[in-house]
């Protein structure tokens, strides 16, 4: 190394953590965070960052290094002039005055400059390395910069989007987008033919029901009543709501005792939660006691817990009148309180009974157990014993079939010998389209009321049990598989854009043209590798071979990836997996070979945290000191870690140090 590196010195720390924010806090967020759920991805303009202040000298130019960034303004005073916005009401336009700076894509000068300030740090064509990189962040601001790029990940989900993010956009440009649409057209249009007569609409067509609304099923223990639970009846915030009508039949005993509901206007009109703390409270005014939780997990976990249909959301089309006083229609959100024509649960089974056996035949639908783990401990403590358990019927029913339409394609294309290497990669983004629909399309999806949309079943980083869950229709045209697809297509779009500034992709895109865009265009896709094993044993990266190391571990005890990406591991092996079989060789996940602290790995051994924390130590002290073979003499490594736990660092650091790394302190030079 020729002198000291630019992060050893400096980093504009307020700025990029402002920029940071922004990046993030968007309604439309960068196209990597978009495209797939991953857990925990760090920003790109800090990503981007930690590369360029890795590999630049020191004294390198710091607005020119600023510029690159994107930041091309001052960040922090915007925020003061948001801040000071929202006190006095007083708004601010464009605070900014430029866009987000993930978007900015370094230019032609920039990549020369650049390689002249490597070139003065001892450093010629880079090479940069993630040995963790999960969602791609990282590798995929270091393929931007055209640096050769090597990406690890021992999770087969994390490789799969790392192909779909950083290779596939730049290698097939808008081939592969048009082959995917292609593909898409057709894959939606075979199961919406197959499931129409599960979705009916009696209202159609200017009424549309978009969402259904299910409550957790037990029996009373004392009453033998079926109690819908769910903690409140809250459906939007203006006071919407439901009040449960509880039929008592001839009394506690007898049949007929169930809830029928009714949708009200205001929050007093609401029937109270019938579970709180796990126990449940029976409705019915001849019984109303308290069913105890473990009851209530008994009944689960033997089967016997259902789920009933409480509430529709639909969209009704409404005639307005426009400014200039022409008529104009729009669609307005309400609520319905189920009727018969909803009630459909017969058919569906019926249809499942007769389908089953033949997909699993063909593997179509997952029938794995679902492992004891940390993560995983919600759902089997509440009767969810195979991955195919944490979907409704009618849930798992689309899912099969738009297994099958997938397989049923794949097989058309082989047979036709049109499977070209961008021809797979587009099968790949439609496998992505289906993980969609299945994060939205769980039992752990639910409905929130403040803002009156569905959340995703990740919308935290475990396994919520539910005690209501909402199903998106997939048949509507802005939502289901129509929105699946657009919404990986416009993740595409956005990914090619940012990878190749030669072409002007929305304008290809408009004019439908295609031929000759990439192929008579000077652009090089920089070299990228992406393998999937584990980062201790990188055995295809030589020794002394990398410039750099930027990393962001594994999160210590915060994060069980393997756990949470059984999930779509599960049904991507049965998609992706016809067409990438490499990724998708073992029945689950390695959850053994993770770099977590999870007390799961020592289950019913005495000291199991205390346990995970020192394996998380060893496991991390292995990948730091093969991180060291593959460097350079002369590399460097960046760590990028901003958990808030102290055994954390400490066991970060610790095996920092059992790798061989010295850690220093110095006069703080960051601002």
């Amino acid at each position: 190394m020729t002198g000291p590196r630019l992060i050893e010195r400096w980093l504009p720390i307020a700025a990029l953590g402002e920029e940071s924010v922004r990046e993030g806090s968007a309604a439309q967020k960068p196209p990597v965070n978009r495209l797939h759920v991953w857990w925990a991805r760090r920003p790109l303009v800090a990503s981007r960052a930690a590369i360029l202040a890795s590999l630049l000298p020191a004294d390198t130019d710091r607005a020119r290094f600023l510029s690159i960034l994107g930041i091309h303004g001052d960040p922090v005073r915007a925020r003061i002039e948001i801040d000071k916005a929202r006190r006095t009401g007083i708004r601010v336009e464009d605070p900014y005055g430029y866009k987000r700076a993930f978007t900015h894509s370094a230019t032609k000068s920039d990549r020369t400059w650049l390689n002249a300030e490597t070139a003065r740090a001892g450093v010629i064509h880079p090479v940069v390395l993630d040995p963790t990189a999960g969602g791609g962040s990282i590798p995929f601001e270091s393929a931007r910069l055209g640096f050769r790029t090597l990406a690890n990940d021992l999770n087969p989900v994390a490789s799969l989007i790392e192909r779909a993010t950083l290779e596939w956009p730049q290698q097939y440009g808008l081939t592969v987008y048009r082959e995917f649409m292609s593909l898409a057209a057709a894959w939606r249009s075979s199961i919406e033919s197959q499931l129409a007569s599960a979705f009916p609409q009696p209202h159609a067509p200017d009424q549309l029901d978009t969402t259904y609304l299910w409550a957790r099923t037990i029996r009373c223990p004392y009453c033998d009543g079926l109690i819908p639970l769910s903690p409140n009846w809250r459906l939007a915030p203006d006071g919407t709501g439901v009040r449960l009508r509880p039929h008592e039949g001839d009394g506690p005993g007898s049949v007929g005792r169930t809830c029928t509901f009714e949708i009200v206007d205001s929050v007093k009109k609401q029937s109270s939660g019938t579970v709180s703390d796990g126990d449940a409270t029976c409705p019915y005014r001849d019984c109303g006691r308290v069913v105890d939780g473990d009851d209530v997990k008994l009944q689960a976990q033997s089967g016997a817990m259902g789920e009933q249909l409480f509430a529709v959301v639909f969209k009704r089309r409404v005639t307005v009148k426009s400014k200039s006083g022409k008529p104009r229609f729009k669609w307005v959100r309400g609520y319905r309180a189920p009727q018969s024509d909803d009630q459909n649960a017969e058919d569906i089974e019926a249809r499942l009974e007769s389908g089953i056996p033949r997909w699993e035949a063909l593997d179509f639908i997952p029938t794995e157990s679902i492992p004891i783990g940390n993560k995983t401990s919600e759902p089997l403590r509440y009767g969810m014993r195979t991955w195919r358990d944490v979907y409704s019927r009618r849930q798992l029913l689309g899912h099969a079939i738009a297994v099958e339409v997938f397989r049923t394609l794949l097989e058309e294309e082989e047979r036709a010998d049109r499977m070209t290497e961008s021809r797979r990669a587009a099968f790949a983004y439609l496998a992505i389209s289906l993980d969609k629909m299945l994060n939205y399309n769980s039992r752990m999806s639910v409905w929130m009321p403040t803002r009156e949309i569905m959340a995703n079943t990740f919308n935290r980083h475990d396994f919520a049990f539910a005690w209501s869950h909402a199903e998106m229709n997939p048949l509507i045209e802005d939502l289901g598989y129509n929105w699946a697809i657009d919404a990986t297509a416009k993740c595409l779009e956005e990914l090619i854009a940012l990878t190749r500034p030669d072409v002007d992709v929305k304008a290809a895109i408009k004019s439908d043209s295609v031929a000759g865009l990439f192929e008579s265009s000077s652009f090089l896709p920089p070299a990228i590798t992406i393998t999937c094993r584990s980062a201790d044993s990188m055995t295809h990266v030589p020794d002394s071979t990398v410039d750099v190391v930027v990393m962001d571990p594994p999160y210590y005890d915060n994060v069980m990836y393997a756990e949470l990406s059984d999930f779509f591991y599960v049904w991507l092996k049965r998609a992706a997996g016809y067409v990438f079989p490499e990724l998708f060789i073992r029945p689950l996940t390695d959850k053994q070979s993770e770099a977590v602290a999870n007390p799961a790995k020592f289950q019913d051994q005495p000291g199991a945290r205390k346990m995970a924390a020192h394996d998380y130590q060893e496991r991390m002290a292995s990948i730091f000191a093969e991180c060291r073979r593959v460097l350079k003499s002369d590399g460097l490594m960046t760590l990028m870690f901003t958990h808030k736990a102290t055994g954390a660092w400490d066991a970060l650091t610790t095996g920092l140090m059992t790798a061989g790394f010295t850690i220093t302190a110095r006069e703080s030079l960051i601002k």
